[in-house]
């Protein structure tokens, strides 16, 4: 299903895996096909319900940073590889990211493609939502005037 308010240049794509060694298998695939610019891994300790009883397990949560539309290819790789019947793969938009890392990302998962949101990091010439320009005419009155008695 496709995120609907997601507006965000970034996604954060997390994924827990049974151990680290399926979590680096995986990880490495991931790289390799640049659906992905970083990946960290880290271990957690998880209590579910599963089939009517709460479980627990040591588990390795991947977070996978990328692009839009590197996403759909992300999730259909890690549910194709994973070994769990349900595999947890969820996405977060990322809104603001700070402009080197955002271009870093970007030149690593896509070095054609045009510059991500966010322009580098530059400031705009204009001060933001400033809709006249120097020299401009004022918009007129939109309220009739008091009336005096």
């Amino acid at each position: 299903m496709d995120p609907v308010d997601a507006t965000g240049p970034m996604r954060l794509v997390l994924c827990a895996f049974p151990g680290p060694a399926e979590a680096d298998r995986v990880i490495d695939r991931v790289l390799a096909a640049r659906l992905a610019a970083c990946a960290n891994a880290l271990p957690i300790r998880s209590r579910y319900w599963w089939k009517g009883r709460v479980e627990a397990a040591e588990e390795t949560l991947v977070l996978f940073k990328t692009v839009p539309k590197r996403v759909g290819a992300l999730f259909r790789l890690l549910a194709s590889d994973h070994r769990y019947e349900v595999p947890e793969i969820l996405e977060l938009d990322v809104p603001r990211v700070h402009p080197p890392y955002l271009a870093y990302l970007a030149a690593t998962i896509d070095a054609d493609a045009p510059p991500l949101p966010l322009g580098g990091g530059r400031p705009s010439p204009r001060r933001r939502g400033s809709p006249r320009g120097r020299g401009a005419r004022r918009p007129g009155r939109t309220r009739a005037r008091p009336r005096r008695p």
